[in-house]
């Protein structure tokens, strides 16, 4: 008989165990086996693929946080790995579940599975770009061309990297757009976040100043502010007069060329410049003001 056939399930012994007949549990277990099989598996796939994302993450995090001390640019490229492995993750688990719970409901997957390569090799075709990207994405991540927080020029679009995955790399630049660049669109990139950056001052003078004068008076003034602890830890070189780079008809320009820490630039050329220029106005060497 049919009913003792579904005798051995675990629905049927609980309906039963409640005191349901036996006709009766096998009738509820034959009904709501296939819909309780696949909310247990919907909800199993959703918390996998969540909490191993999460772990995945997690784990890289401590790894993140202790090579921050040591090298904090291993750091950053642990962040943006353990991002895209949990992502890659998250798919990977929504997809085998989704197969699951189809092969679950009874569906015959053999012929679905022929017509999706059929499927598939058609939209390849259309959908080469995307390829393109995911392909570009994973050369880049080998490659470590750049890493969450570095701040780039990609495409002649300069801003700082908030979010990279296979297919797209996420800037935000100095006014606060967010730039999303598909991987495959990306011609060139340029990092301002690796091994060193180039500080140049620009320093003014009147042009009846003598020059070699004021080098001197420069390349002293500049020496001494090297030294303040403000600028310790930014400067991997020592600072250099180039010479004259412009002349006008009311001043003469000489640039001051020093190496820095990544991204450190800006503040070493704002603090040198104040010390040349107000070692320049002790020396009565700037030029006239503009009126």
């Amino acid at each position: 008989m049919p009913t003792a056939s579904l005798s051995s399930g675990y629905l049927y012994n609980l309906f039963h165990a409640l005191g349901i007949s036996k006709s009766t549990s096998a009738h509820l277990e034959s009904t709501l086996a296939k819909p309780v099989a696949v909310v247990l598996l919907l909800v199993g796939t959703i918390l996998l693929a969540r909490l191993g994302g999460r772990a995945i993450r997690k784990t890289l995090g401590r790894l993140r946080r202790r090579t921050a001390l040591t090298d904090p640019a291993r750091a950053s490229r642990i962040d943006t790995v353990s991002r895209i492995v949990a992502n890659l993750w998250r798919v990977i688990i929504d997809a085998i579940g989704v197969f699951v719970i189809l092969s679950t409901i009874g569906l015959n997957l053999t012929p679905f599975l022929a017509g999706a390569t059929i499927i598939g090799a058609t939209i390849g075709f259309g959908a080469q770009s995307m390829v393109r990207d995911f392909l570009s994405g994973f050369l880049m991540l080998i490659e470590d061309q750049y890493r969450i927080g570095d701040v780039v020029v990609i495409n002649e679009i300069s801003g700082k990297v908030d979010e990279v995955s296979l297919r797209v790399t996420r800037l935000r630049d100095a006014d606060g757009t967010e730039w999303y660049i598909p991987n495959g669109q990306i011609l060139k990139v340029g990092n301002k976040a690796r091994h060193w950056s180039r500080a140049i001052v620009k320093a003014q003078i009147a042009v009846n100043v003598d020059i070699a004068e004021a080098t001197a008076l420069l390349d002293e003034a500049i020496r001494e502010a090297v030294k303040q602890p403000a600028l310790e830890g930014k400067l991997v070189s020592e600072p250099k007069v180039l010479g004259v780079s412009k002349v006008t008809a009311n001043a003469i320009t000489i640039d001051i060329e020093i190496r820095t820490q990544p991204l450190a630039e800006l503040v070493v050329e704002r603090a040198l410049l104040e010390v040349a220029t107000d070692a320049l106005r002790k020396g009565d060497m700037l030029p006239p003001s503009e009126p």
